[in-house]
């Protein structure tokens, strides 16, 4: 075990909201052959992207996690998913906290990901 396992715990929660995790969802999906829900992971992230420039200093990994745990849990729709994932959010806001991310930039971060997966889920309502 590392010397501060609990860093390294840290930092491995928050993996789960990086950009490569992020595509690499993306790319299952698309393997898999499930369109809306590729498409709605784009149109999150794009949302993302724009509201980024409007509200800066936020912790991204809380957002992008958010919506993967968001689109997820519906694409799954199972409880036993959608709680665990829950519980892992949960984690990745405690471990951001714990590495010193501003709890302003976290709460920013939280926003970012509610508002650019409210904004994917009805914009590819209209079309998917």
């Amino acid at each position: 075990m590392p010397k501060n396992w609990k860093k390294e715990i840290a930092r491995d929660a928050i993996a789960l909201g990086s950009i490569p995790f992020y595509f690499i969802v993306i790319v299952r999906a698309v393997i898999g052959k499930f369109a809306p829900f590729v498409i709605q992971l784009f149109v999150a992230l794009f949302v993302l992207f724009i509201l980024s420039f409007l509200i800066k200093n936020s912790d991204p990994h809380v957002a992008r996690s958010l919506i993967l745990i968001f689109f997820t849990s519906i694409f799954y729709d199972a409880g036993l998913y959608t709680l665990f994932a829950v519980f892992l959010w949960g984690m990745i806001i405690l471990s951001s906290l714990y590495l010193k991310v501003k709890g302003r930039e976290v709460s920013k971060g939280v926003l970012l990901g509610a508002v650019s997966s409210a904004a994917s889920y009805y914009i590819t309502s209209l079309f998917v």
